[in-house]
């Protein structure tokens, strides 16, 4: 494996300034446990059951909770937080609930032609957002936010107001990426850092989408083992005793086909629940490392721009020049402490985490044949005995 492979996949790299050095901090304990428990479809929303426990305490919460509530949850801890070099966990996706939704995902399972539509699986929705909120709990600037405490014990969610993501804050952030995204970097640890970002996040990406291709064409063979098994019970209208006998072992392949069927069927619920959601969660974070850089190239940009006004302010402007000199440079400095901190703690959780996505995923692959080789074994002994008689 090559030193670009071996960087791709670690985020290490060499080359370091110490221009800014991370003070070290104490470990950070969450204040709460959190589960979500349970989804139902209630009108045009969904319903989560969110439980949670203090630490310190035996005292417990269920709450209730709708993913508007998520969405208002976050904007509220990012908008009264300071974030700048934080990496921020990102909320899980809209979940899908419209029939047509519903028709597009069989399509895409089970192929085109399906006239099967799949039910809803908000258990993964259920695991995304538990992921979120541990998420946001584990960390030290989200963990003891008033707004998260308050989503987890108070009955009643809180007043919100519709989340606008307005078109000219888009066109600015666009710009922004545009105009200051390729400004080289003083720091040669960030610099390295923004081309890692850049390129593990394709590679994640497309890593999550080609796993979802995987699960969906298992989904598409499980469903073609049904059309087969369907087809053995159908065959041979005569009723002579060789055709009654054959047809007896064909209903014993259908099982088997059945067996398959529901092996590859578990096969695909637990790739999902543990490298699909892995992946995918991973896939949104790399986003969220890269607005994170690119706000510290924005400070950056904004201490050089003021080190360049102070050079040629005039006497009578020099110090209000200075002033906002030193506050782009405390700014950039606070970032770029924050930044260090967080890329170190991301990456090693991000192993640790990915290391027990890999455990999971292989023992749940384990475990399920072995389940379907018992299966088959049972049906092939019952032919052989078919045959002996």
């Amino acid at each position: 494996m090559d030193d670009s492979t071996n960087n791709l996949m670690n985020g290490s790299d060499t080359g370091s300034s110490a221009d800014s050095t991370p003070t070290k901090h104490a470990p950070f304990s969450p204040r709460y446990t959190v589960q979500v428990t349970d989804a139902v479809k209630d009108g045009d929303a969904i319903q989560f059951t969110v439980m949670s426990s203090k630490c310190d305490s035996e005292k417990g919460f269920v709450v209730t909770r709708v993913y508007e509530d998520i969405e208002w949850l976050h904007h509220c801890v990012l908008t009264q937080n300071e974030t700048d070099g934080i990496i921020i966990p990102p909320p899980p996706n809209r979940p899908e609930m419209d029939p047509r939704s519903a028709e597009n995902k069989s399509k895409k399972q089970l192929g085109n032609d399906t006239k099967i539509l799949k039910g809803d699986e908000f258990h993964k929705d259920c695991r995304a957002m538990e992921k979120y909120l541990q998420l946001m709990l584990q960390h030290e600037v989200f963990g003891g936010d008033a707004n998260l405490e308050k989503f987890l014990t108070e009955k009643e969610p809180p007043v919100r107001v519709k989340v606008k993501k307005g078109l000219f804050g888009k066109l600015s952030s666009a710009v922004d990426g545009a105009r200051k995204g390729g400004h080289r970097d003083i720091d040669e640890y960030f610099h390295n850092k923004r081309e890692w970002a850049t390129k593990w996040s394709q590679a994640i990406k497309e890593s999550s989408i080609n796993f979802n291709k995987i699960v969906c064409a298992q989904y598409r063979v499980s469903s073609s083992y049904t059309h087969l098994a369907t087809a053995l019970i159908w065959t041979g209208a005569n009723k002579d005793d060789a055709t009654v006998k054959i047809n007896k072992v064909f209903m014993k392949l259908s099982d088997a086909l059945n067996d398959s069927k529901h092996g590859l069927e578990v096969l695909c619920t637990n790739d999902e629940k543990t490298m699909g959601l892995q992946l995918d969660l991973y896939a949104r974070y790399s986003d969220s490392i890269k607005e994170m850089l690119l706000r510290r190239t924005c400070l950056l940009v904004e201490y050089e721009d003021a080190n360049k006004a102070l050079d040629k302010a005039k006497p009578l402007k020099r110090q209000a020049a200075e002033e906002t000199k030193q506050t782009a440079e405390k700014s950039y400095e606070v970032c770029s402490d924050n930044a260090r901190r967080e890329m170190k703690t991301f990456l090693q959780q991000r192993i640790l985490s990915t290391q027990e996505s890999l455990v999971a995923f292989a023992e749940s692959q384990i475990r399920t044949a072995r389940d379907t080789y018992t299966l088959l074994v049972r049906t092939l002994s019952s032919i052989k005995q078919m045959e002996q008689l």
